[in-house]
């Protein structure tokens, strides 16, 4: 996350100071962080959803409170499955369903009775990942889509009772089969009978009989399709103006908005039992109706050791209980398990010494941490305290941060990334212990195992207050044709540039004069300020060029091109984009898109490199007033050890902090893995598949095993990349912002901008000290 924010922030970090010193008036502030004290929790079971030899596919809770899912065996074999839920260590039973050879069952539901829905995929030959070969195929100007086909040789649905009798056959090839790159992930029925098929970006309607209905097109990955209460078929997905639920109207053929005051967001979504709709959002679990004001909190996913971002589903069972399907993405082999919450006294299940993890906002990863840190240790927990709720805004919500920490009794373990307070702040505030010494002293992490420009990017004056486990480099892209091949430049470099191409090339896309004037001071403002020193130097040349050079971008966002993105940048029209690299399957994405050798120079600096490090996973620091600090070193630490490191970046989506992990992780992008196709020919599977853009301006590219010179790029990126020095704030940057405004329209040169800004940062420094 970008340290320079929206403007609601700035001028926030003065009062956190004030706050802290206890010179304002805390006892004003209320209190609303953290979660209520209950006195009970819901206690977590836990089943492995598996059957001896066999690799669980899709799952489903059935009507008669067991699971169900599909298994594939190493031989081939498909089968479908049933376990009771709850049952202890009951074994996973077949359920009688004969499949073709080459078939499998794509996704799992049901209808309005309560019977199964199979949606079954058989393929032509043996080549399950055969349609990443066609679309590379379709590529050639030569060859259609359609013309490269997907491989299908059957799509079918199938109604079982749950004893595993077919009730219903329908065979959809008609329909189904000319969807490229199909994957059915979710099908159910209406009471009428119709059938919805979630597949791609689509929601395909067909009749009882299997001819289409209609075509219900999302634009994006559909999240949820489930049946509510009443019958109404809904769908979630996250568009462009944010989450989204919607009904499916048959009559008009089209999705439409559900009509609830209710502010719904991503999560898991699915039919409720006394209520129209059971979701997970954020943390909790809650269920409502359409026509309520606010839903109902059923439990707080995190009091029970539960990643609520790995759910896939939940049910609420007639004892009581509830039941989730969750996936496990921190083994080197993702699993599927099945959690079964029994509500017991607090008193029951207590016995580990508390600590509380500051934040304002919860993100996946940190839920995911958390939650994997309680279950391992017998002796330390950590609770989530979540400052304010989305009702406030973000200087509210940072306030009440400011009052815990000014009375003393601030959270254990503060998050460096998402409570939108730079480091130097907390810093300035006392806040933040020095973690040298538990890094130096630790008897199983060892500071040479890690990478010291990573370390380095929440390190001062040689004190280390928070370790980045997971990260990724934020920089920019352009041709070496361009560029050329040197690993930094600097702001004459880059004017000359823009200077050599014609009067309408575009040098970076999405920009305005004042987002690239603050990224440009933000990443060198170390050159300007000298903290040590409390002198400053804006009047020199290079802050002047930064003024021309963000002068050249509009007022505002826009893109009057006839072009996409992608053309735009192959034909010359748009020179570089800002880039994020967390693998080396994303470096060869950016190859990809520029068609040609491309440098990752980075951002134009007076440094030494303009590349930027970005915690992309959970960093905090540990408050200097914590009365658990082995604790909170002992949740830190775990989030770097081998074991961790090695499977972090399954969740997090970054490179591991460790330099052995990294080097794992570097061997599995090129190793390179094989199918047989149909004549016996060996053929290269696709890793993953990568989408960049949006609506009709995006490409898709299938990824296959790296090159050891394109490793060898990544890891050099890695390794001259550095972290942002910090000695920017968010008051500097609304300074430098305000006086450049008269140079933007015309009013004042750059020199005056320059003198006006000196004056008034050298004024702000003097105080500030």
């Amino acid at each position: 996350m970008s340290r320079v924010r929206k403007a609601g922030i700035l001028g926030l970090a003065a009062m956190l100071a004030l706050q802290f010193t206890g010179c304002g008036k805390t006892d004003e502030v209320q209190e609303t962080a953290g979660t209520q004290d209950k006195d009970y929790i819901y206690a977590a079971d836990y089943q492995d959803l598996e059957a001896d030899g066999y690799t669980t596919g899709s799952m489903i809770f059935g009507e008669d409170e067991k699971v169900y899912f599909a298994g594939s065996s190493e031989e081939g074999i498909k089968q479908l499955f049933s376990m009771d839920i709850g049952a202890g260590e009951s074994t996973a039973s077949p359920v009688p369903v004969e499949l073709e050879a080459d078939a499998y069952i794509s996704a799992i539901g049901t209808d309005s009775e309560g019977n199964l829905l199979l949606g079954i995929v058989k393929y032509a030959d043996t080549a399950v990942n055969i349609a990443a070969d066609n679309v590379n195929a379709a590529e050639d100007d030569n060859v259609s889509a359609e013309d490269a086909g997907s491989g299908i040789g059957g799509v079918e649905i199938r109604k079982i009772s749950l004893d595993g009798q077919t009730l219903e056959s329908v065979d959809v090839m008609n329909v189904l089969g000319k969807v490229k790159d199909l994957y059915i992930q979710n099908v159910l029925a209406d009471k009428d009978g119709n059938y919805y098929v979630n597949a791609n970006q689509s929601v395909y309607v067909l009749k009882p009989s299997g001819e289409m209905l209609c075509e219900l097109q999302a634009g994006t990955y559909i999240q949820s399709l489930f049946r509510m209460k009443d019958g109404t078929v809904v769908v979630g997905f996250y568009g462009d103006t944010g989450w989204r639920l919607q009904s499916v109207d048959l009559s008009g053929k089209a999705l439409k908005d559900l009509n609830s005051s209710i502010s719904f967001g991503y999560g898991t979504y699915q039919a409720g039992v006394d209520a129209d709709i059971l979701y997970t959002q954020d943390t909790k679990l809650y269920t409502c109706n359409l026509s309520d004001t606010e839903p109902t909190e059923v439990l707080d996913w995190l009091e029970s050791d539960i990643n609520s971002t790995s759910l896939q589903s939940v049910k609420l069972l007639k004892d009581g209980r509830i039941a989730a399907l969750s996936m496990d993405f921190m083994s080197e082999q993702s699993k599927p398990e099945l959690i079964v919450l029994t509500k017991k006294d607090r008193s029951e299940v207590s016995g580990k010494t508390t600590l509380t993890y500051g934040t304002v906002i919860v993100p996946y990863y940190l839920s995911n941490d958390i939650a994997a840190f309680n279950k391992q240790s017998d002796k330390y927990r950590i609770e989530v305290k979540q400052y304010g709720d989305d009702s406030m805004d973000d200087d509210a919500r940072v306030a009440l941060l400011a009052a815990d920490l000014a009375g003393g009794k601030g959270p254990d373990l503060i998050d460096m990334v998402f409570n939108f307070t730079s480091l130097d702040k907390f810093i300035s505030m006392g806040a933040l212990e020095d973690l040298t010494p538990y890094l130096e002293n630790d008897a199983v992490i060892k500071r040479e195992d890690y990478f010291e420009n990573v370390l380095n990017t929440y390190a001062r004056d040689g004190k280390l207050y928070a370790i980045i486990p997971c990260f990724g480099i934020s920089t920019i892209v352009g041709k070496v044709s361009d560029v050329g091949d040197k690993k930094s430049w600097t702001m004459d470099d880059t004017i000359n540039l823009m200077d050599s191409k014609p009067e309408d090339t575009q040098i970076l896309d999405y920009n305005t004069k004042n987002s690239i004037l603050q990224l440009l001071c933000s990443m060198n403002m170390g050159e300007f300020v000298d903290a040590e020193t409390g002198t400053c130097d804006f009047t020199g040349g290079e802050f002047k060029r930064i003024l021309e050079f963000s002068n050249q971008f509009p007022k505002e966002v826009s893109n009057d091109s006839d072009s996409g993105f992608v053309d735009r940048i192959r034909n010359g029209q748009l020179i570089l984009m800002q880039g994020n690299i967390t693998s080396v399957q994303q470096f060869q994405m950016y190859e990809y898109i520029f068609k040609e050798e491309i440098n990752f120079i980075g951002y134009p600096t007076i440094g030494e490199s303009g590349s930027v490090i970005r915690s992309n996973g959970t960093t905090a620091g540990m408050n200097v007033n914590s009365k658990n600090k082995e604790g909170a070193w002992e949740f830190l630490k775990f989030n770097l050890t081998k074991d961790r490191q090695e499977n972090l970046q399954l969740a997090n989506g970054g490179f591991p902090t460790m330099k052995e992990a990294l080097e794992k992780q570097f061997a599995k992008d090129v190793e390179a893995e094989y199918y047989e196709d149909t004549d016996g020919t060996q053929k290269e599977k696709s890793k993953s598949t990568w989408t960049y853009g949006s609506g009709t301006d995006n490409i898709t590219m299938d990824v296959y095993s790296a090159t050891q010179e394109q490793v060898a790029r990544v890891r050099e990126i890695i390794e001259q990349s550095v972290g942002l020095d910090g000695t920017e704030s968010e008051e500097m940057l609304s300074i430098i912002s305000e006086e450049a405004q008269s140079y933007f329209e015309g009013q004042k040169s750059a020199d005056d901008v320059a003198a006006l800004v000196q004056n008034r940062l050298q004024t702000y420094i003097n105080e500030t000290r």
